[in-house]
């Protein structure tokens, strides 16, 4: 069994599963990959199985009776514990987290660092074709986090990062209860607020090629008012 799984949440993304799991086997053949998937409409769910069946190292769970990003990695983060990996990486099924920097994620993950985020906003880093909108929204989330919480990572609302799992664990039941995106912030802040080393490295976030994005004004309200709730 490899040391490092990759954890990738899914709904509806049928368009791009296949896709992503072609590149990550021809990559990280090695690697162990596992899916938490909310039941999908569309025809993913047949995908990943068709996968599983051809590749051993390629795991899957369909969750029913619960729906949303939060719970689903929180279910990732506690079965990649249960089964023993070392480390872990993070990302999103849509094809915006290029996979080639699982490598150097993994590298800084071994060179120390406890909780590792694929940065947008570091030098070297940036975005593809986003609207005006699309950047102010994601530059005023992170500005916002920084101002109330205090958390110095520059890209604190990137889903695509790389834990320790050790480190993870000391932190997970504060992070019961954490829904949609703003998951991302909780964990980099209860991480950094325990102590644990938080490091950026540079990527480039693509533009989604297929399937709707879930980020909506609902999933926005909720990211801000769970920010407060956390300062205060």
């Amino acid at each position: 069994m490899s040391d490092t799984v990759i954890l990738i949440p899914t709904y509806n993304e049928r368009d791009n599963i296949e896709k992503l799991l072609e590149m990550l086997i021809e990559l990280y053949p090695d690697m162990d990959i596992l899916i938490i998937d909310d039941n999908s409409t569309d025809g993913t769910i047949e995908i990943i199985r068709r996968f599983s069946d051809e590749y051993p190292n390629i795991h899957y769970i369909i969750r029913v009776d619960e729906r949303g990003l939060g719970s689903a990695l929180l279910r990732g983060y506690r079965e990649a514990i249960k089964r023993g990996y070392k480390y872990l990486i993070q990302m999103d099924a849509d094809l915006q987290h290029d996979p080639i920097y699982i490598s150097e994620l993994i590298d800084s993950l071994r060179s120390g660092c406890d909780l590792v985020i694929a940065s947008r906003y570091v030098e070297g880093g940036g975005v593809e074709n986003w609207s005006f909108t699309r950047r102010l929204i994601s530059w005023g989330a992170n500005t916002y986090v920084k101002l109330l919480l205090g958390i110095k990572a520059r890209d604190v609302t990137s889903g695509y990062r790389g834990f320790r799992l050790s480190s993870l664990k000391e932190v997970l039941d504060e992070l019961e209860g954490a829904s949609g995106f703003v998951i991302q912030v909780e964990t980099a802040y209860q991480m950094a607020r325990k102590g644990f080393r938080v490091c950026e490295i540079p990527f480039t976030f693509r533009a989604r090629l297929h399937g709707a994005s879930k980020l909506g004004f609902k999933v926005v309200l909720e990211f801000f008012i769970r920010v407060l709730k956390l300062r205060f």
